[in-house]
Parts: C-alpha cells; sequence; structure tokens
C-alpha cells in the first residue's frame, strides 16, 4: 500500500516535468515534433538548388533495396551539386521538415567559428568564464576549461550523456521548460582534455555565440548560414518555451533534406559558397582533415572523422585502389587472431560527417565531391551498419 501510494505521488509530482515528456516521448517518432515548441527558421526569398542527375540502374538497386524497411525518412545522394539519388518514404517529400538531433551540434561549431572570425568571440583558447562568468560562482575550475575544449568534447564538466536513465542530465537539458535553469546547476567533475561526448558542451557553445553577438542563436543561425546557403525552406529549431525561448542547441534543428545537405556542401568547398568565403578554409581544413581527425580520436569541432583505411586480401586490388585516391598509402595488416595478413590503404581526404542519434547523417567524401544525407529513425539493416552503408555507397560512385 505504501508503496502504490509513492508511485501515485511520484507520477502526480512530474506529471508537468521533463521525466513525463522524456517517458512519453521516448520512442520518438516524426510526428512528434509537432507537440515541441519552436522557433522558425525563415528561408530567403531566394534559394540555391541542386541540379538534377542520375545515378546507374546497378548502384540505384543497390540503395534501394538497403533502404527497404531501413526506418529511413530520406536518403539523398548528391555529387558535384547534382541530386543523383534522392528517395522519401513514408508519404514525405523534399519539403518535410525531419529532426536532426545531434547533426545541430555541426551547425553551432560552425556558428561559433563564423563569431570568432567576426571579431566579437576573441579567440577559442578563451576560458568560456569570460563570457560566462556566472559558472564561476559554481566552481572555480570553470576558468581552466576554453571554447576549443568545448568544441571538442573535452572539458570535464560534470554531465551524464545517458539516453537510457529518465533522469540524465541530457534528458533534462531536451525536456525541461527551463534549460537556463539546469545550466546554473553546472559542476566540473574534472580537469579539462580527456574525449568524453556531452551535449551541455554545445549548449553552452550556443549560449556564449549569444552573450558574444547580442543575438539569439537561432537568429544569428539565420544570418549566417540559412539565408547565406539559399535554404530552400523555412526550418525550425526546438526551444525550451515559449516563455525563455532558449533554443535546446545541441539538437533539434527540423529542416529538409536538400538544405541539411547545403551544410556539407559549404564544408566540402572548404567554406566558399558560390564565391563568398562565408568561413575560412583553414578551420575547415583543420576540422576534417584525416591527420586532425585521427589526432583528435575522430573527433574534431562537434565532427566525425569517417573510415580513413580500406582494407584489402589482395595486394594487386589494394595497388589499384590507391590509385585512384590522392595521396593514399598502402600498409600491410595482420590481426593477432590470424596469419592471414590484410593490405591497407589508407587516405589523407577521408570522409567526415555530423551525426544524429537515430542514425541522421550528413557525410562528405572529399575525394569524390560527394554529400550524402540519410534522416530517419534508428538504422534497421542486418547487412550494413548505418555509416559502413554510407562508405559502400560512396566507394560505388
Amino acid at each position: 500500500m505504501v508503496r502504490m501510494l509513492f508511485v501515485v505521488i511520484s507520477l502526480l509530482f512530474f506529471s508537468s516535468c521533463y521525466v513525463t515528456r522524456a517517458y512519453r516521448h521516448r520512442n520518438f517518432y516524426l510526428k512528434d515534433l509537432e507537440k515541441f515548441d519552436a522557433v522558425p527558421l525563415n528561408a530567403p526569398a531566394s534559394s540555391f538548388y541542386f541540379r538534377q542527375g542520375a545515378l546507374s540502374p546497378d548502384m540505384t538497386a543497390f540503395i534501394d533495396s538497403n533502404l527497404t524497411n531501413s526506418y529511413t525518412y530520406a536518403f539523398l545522394v548528391i555529387r558535384n551539386d547534382s541530386i543523383l539519388y534522392e528517395k522519401y518514404f513514408d508519404n514525405l517529400s523534399d519539403k518535410t521538415l525531419m529532426p536532426s538531433f545531434s547533426v545541430a551540434k555541426s551547425f553551432v561549431a560552425t556558428l561559433v567559428k563564423m563569431a570568432q572570425e567576426e571579431g566579437v568571440i576573441k579567440s577559442l583558447q578563451d576560458p568560456i568564464t569570460a563570457y560566462l562568468p556566472f559558472l564561476l560562482k559554481n566552481d572555480p575550475r570553470f576558468a581552466n576549461i576554453t571554447l576549443q575544449h568545448l568544441l571538442d568534447m573535452r572539458s570535464g564538466i560534470r554531465s551524464r550523456e545517458n539516453y537510457g536513465d529518465p533522469f540524465s542530465d541530457v534528458l533534462k537539458l531536451g525536456f525541461t521548460k527551463n534549460i537556463w535553469g539546469r545550466l546554473k546547476h553546472l559542476r566540473v567533475e574534472k580537469a579539462p582534455g580527456e574525449h568524453e561526448y556531452k551535449s551541455v558542451n554545445t549548449q553552452l557553445l550556443a549560449l556564449i555565440v549569444e552573450k558574444a553577438t547580442g543575438k539569439k542563436i537561432q537568429d544569428y543561425l539565420v544570418q549566417k548560414i540559412w539565408q547565406p546557403l539559399g535554404m530552400e525552406t523555412t526550418a525550425s529549431w526546438n526551444i525550451d518555451s515559449k516563455a525563455h525561448q532558449v533554443a535546446r542547441a545541441f539538437c533539434c534543428i527540423n529542416a529538409s533534406a536538400r538544405d541539411f545537405a547545403k551544410l556539407g556542401r559549404l564544408y566540402l568547398n572548404k567554406g566558399n559558397w558560390n564565391g563568398h568565403q562565408l568561413i575560412s578554409a583553414n578551420w575547415i581544413t583543420g576540422t576534417v582533415h584525416a591527420d586532425t581527425m585521427a589526432r583528435y580520436g575522430g573527433y574534431k569541432n562537434q565532427w566525425w572523422g569517417g573510415q580513413r583505411s580500406e582494407y584489402f586480401t589482395d595486394s594487386a586490388e589494394a595497388a589499384v585502389f590507391a590509385q585512384k585516391h590522392s595521396s593514399a598509402r598502402i600498409f600491410t595488416y595482420t590481426p593477432k587472431n590470424s596469419g592471414t595478413p590484410y593490405f591497407g590503404v589508407r587516405k589523407n581526404n577521408a570522409p567526415y560527417y555530423a551525426e544524429g542519434i537515430l542514425g541522421q547523417f550528413v557525410f562528405v567524401e572529399p575525394e569524390k565531391n560527394l554529400v550524402i544525407v540519410r534522416l530517419g529513425h534508428y538504422w534497421n539493416n542486418h547487412s550494413f551498419k548505418t555509416e559502413s552503408f554510407l562508405h559502400r555507397v560512396a566507394r560505388g560512385l
């Protein structure tokens, strides 16, 4: 009886808080987007459109067969600014707004650099307390954390990134109606330097951009990215509540597949958009180059490094593959549990990508001038993992 009373009281207590919302949307379906507060990201009067192209019948059939029943909403393959493959499922279209989840982190990181190049952020080596002094009241060790630590997920801030725990910090950020209230209680767990993926880092980066620019992160995104890149649709960014208007910056940009692809195109073209340098080429190269990704364990400036090496059992096949890739080199690898040697080919211009928790990808293959976008729910394909499938598609083009 006592236990039942506790459950009833708990349900009443949490009926209007993030725990109930987190449980209600634990599986998250596309229709759930309508149930969250959001602000618009207005499309410009003039949009940029990719050209139309086509894949070979064999490649089209390969992609079609692997997307069937894979819980994919949209799949888009763009090469040399031409859409070679575009398919939508469940009555969706090229105008449907679809969630990005952590793909949004790559947008926020881009805005941080843009603000630094604009001069309102002095340096990425600045302590975050130069912009968020309130954190010093929580813990003086916040003064040791730089913007670059946040960008690389190496801050040492205490925050639990456990999506299976309804009381974890990431779900509090994701479902609270007062993000500011959560950030005011942050603490430092350890000295910065070790890579630990925590969404609170991106949320703080957005707040720093707001403090530096005097603009809401959503307005700065429209000014610096949405309008200049000629987005086709008015998108949205989820906020904590209509009362506070704080964007859930670590996730929750909702846009069309074609517009997500334009962030990939910006990076593919080293920050140049149709003759206008929107962000420095050095930043792009310093973020996504394979050597950089290798030094940082596959994660740099809120982007992920893709598979750098291809492996072959035949040295001749490896040599042929290496000839097709600039600056590639061959090496030999023999697994400990097998005496059979493999011939690896390491590429300097390896793919890289922005990724969201349910299998959202903006995947860039620089050697082939290629951008692939996959949006949907958890990937359901027993033949390939999501990233492996994207690599396989890129390899076949």
